[in-house]
């Protein structure tokens, strides 16, 4: 694993990248709406604020958006573009979550978290293709001579998989919010029966 040529903001991106990843898969499985959900809540909150901020102090490489196929570095592209939809979606899901008495920010909250969660694990697979010398050769493997390494089949089944488990984490979490919205709408009818 290649690490030797990576920036103290680089560091900084890393560590912050590892608490998110662990917060985040945390909060996924714990009880909602505890203490202890809000509060790894707010250290995954956090910890993705650092890593989508700390992308715009990296510039050693880029995709090139909204032009012709251009790579390298000093390129404002679409990793930066990522992390800007990151932070959005960050927003809306922070934001929801204090609002969820109403059916829009009920749904919107486990979907917006699901979505940063996405977008950083997305981002760690192209880090480890990057890397890890055994995944970077089975990529480069798989792309049978193609000039552009990140159009590797291999990448785009790992994230084709990835991408599948997220919807599924989607549909399970927005009928867990549409049971429980329907479990308290019964409780309140059979208290005013």
């Amino acid at each position: 694993m290649h690490v030797s040529d990576i920036a103290p903001i680089g560091a900084i991106h890393g560590i912050a990248c590892l608490i998110a990843l662990f917060a985040g898969a945390w909060n996924m499985v714990l009880r909602k709406g505890t203490g202890n959900h809000r509060a790894v809540g707010l250290a995954y909150m956090l910890s993705m604020v650092v890593v989508n901020i700390s992308v715009f102090a990296m510039y050693r490489f880029d995709i090139a958006s909204f032009q012709p196929f251009k790579a390298g570095p000093n390129i404002f592209g679409i990793f930066h573009w990522f992390a800007v939809w990151t932070l959005g979606f960050l927003a809306i899901g922070w934001y929801a979550a204090s609002r969820q008495e109403r059916a829009l920010w009920a749904y919107l909250h486990p979907i917006m978290m699901v979505l940063t969660y996405y977008m950083l694990l997305a981002g760690g697979i192209n880090e480890m293709f990057v890397r890890v010398d055994v995944l970077k050769a089975l990529a480069v493997a798989s792309a049978k001579g193609s000039q552009q390494f990140g159009q590797a089949p291999l990448i785009g089944m790992v994230h084709t998989g990835w991408m599948a488990l997220v919807l599924l984490m989607i549909i399970w979490f927005s009928v867990r919010v549409f049971a429980w919205r329907w479990r308290d709408r019964r409780s309140a009818r059979l208290a005013t029966a």
